[in-house]
């Protein structure tokens, strides 16, 4: 080997040396949000509501008594434009952010319930969920390099109403799944990094709870290049019904089962970690056990279930 070729192949390695060991002590360590002051990001968003009921019917004959099950169902679906302007970015990394919200179309676009009988509450509700979303606004909050939001000015009514029991598991999460951002685990970043730790809330009706939170990094074919952050959040508890619930229906549990479950899909940016491509759900189950019926082959399903889907899209 001449000395010019063996000089070549030192600069060679030198310099691979250099752009690897960037890149791989990058990979070891947690991904965060990158902010620039005065830029803006734009997106659209698209958030259902689904709402499915379970119960029965029944029909007296002579006398016989026949039970029949009943399902009514009814979603509507929301469009805007969220345009974010980076205000200011602090000492700490953080940023000053202001959401500009711009509903598209329709106000809100109704489905009908997948039998013909229609709940006359569950289309009153869905029509002042859609009230709600519907809206133009400008929404100034911060946000850290790890994600979290922290709103400059919150009022009682900033919670959409689904009628939930206490705690508003759904209205929360909702609250946070339409902004175009994500909460970054404190997980080193590399593809097939993962991690779970149990969820058990403590005091209230939900001390029985137990479920788990997971995330892991997903490779993503994506431009520009990114990465798909994977989270699962998963609750189930028993909690007693109120006394004049329990005595509404014969044969029908006291207590009241309930599950929350959140799956999400966020596709970021490696270069600064802003949020490129999202697919969020959850959906929260109220379900209560009844008494064998003589002709069914399982007991009677008197449960409801409400489902809420967000997909957020960037935009040149």
């Amino acid at each position: 080997m001449t000395l010019s070729s063996a000089r070549a192949k030192a600069i060679r390695f030198a310099v691979t040396f250099l752009i690897a060991v960037p890149c791989a002590f990058a990979q070891h360590k947690p991904l965060t949000r990158h902010f620039a002051a005065a830029s803006e990001e734009h997106y659209q968003v698209q958030l259902t509501l689904r709402v499915e009921s379970h119960a029965v019917t029944t029909d007296t004959v002579a006398a016989q008594t026949y039970v029949t099950p009943a399902i009514h169902a009814v979603e509507a679906t929301i469009r805007w434009r969220a345009n974010r302007r980076i205000s200011s970015v602090q000492k700490d990394g953080s940023a000053e952010i202001e959401e500009t919200v711009a509903p598209l179309g329709e106000s809100c676009a109704e489905s009908p319930a997948l039998t013909e009988k229609i709940d006359v509450a569950l289309l009153s509700s869905l029509r002042d969920f859609c009230e709600f979303w519907s809206k133009r606004e400008t929404l100034p909050y911060s946000e850290t390099q790890r994600g979290l939001l922290r709103e400059v000015a919150a009022t009682p009514t900033a919670l959409a109403q689904l009628g939930e029991a206490s705690p508003q598991l759904l209205a929360l999460w909702l609250r946070r799944a339409v902004r175009p951002c994500v909460i970054f685990p404190e997980l080193n970043f590399e593809i097939g990094a993962k991690s779970q730790q149990p969820l058990q809330p403590s005091g209230g009706s939900m001390r029985n709870a137990r479920g788990f939170e997971s995330a892991e990094w997903l490779d993503a074919q994506s431009d520009p290049p990114g990465a798909t952050l994977h989270t699962v959040q998963q609750l189930a508890w028993i909690s007693a019904a109120l006394a004049a619930d329990s005595k509404a229906s014969a044969g029908q549990s006291p207590q009241k089962y309930e599950s929350f479950f959140a799956d999400s899909l966020t596709t970021v940016a490696l270069e600064d970690g802003s949020v490129l491509h999202a697919s969020r759900t959850a959906s929260r189950i109220t379900a209560r056990h009844m008494d064998p019926v003589p002709g069914l082959p399982q007991p009677p399903d008197f449960s409801s279930k409400l489902t809420l889907s967000v997909t957020i899209e960037r935009l040149p």
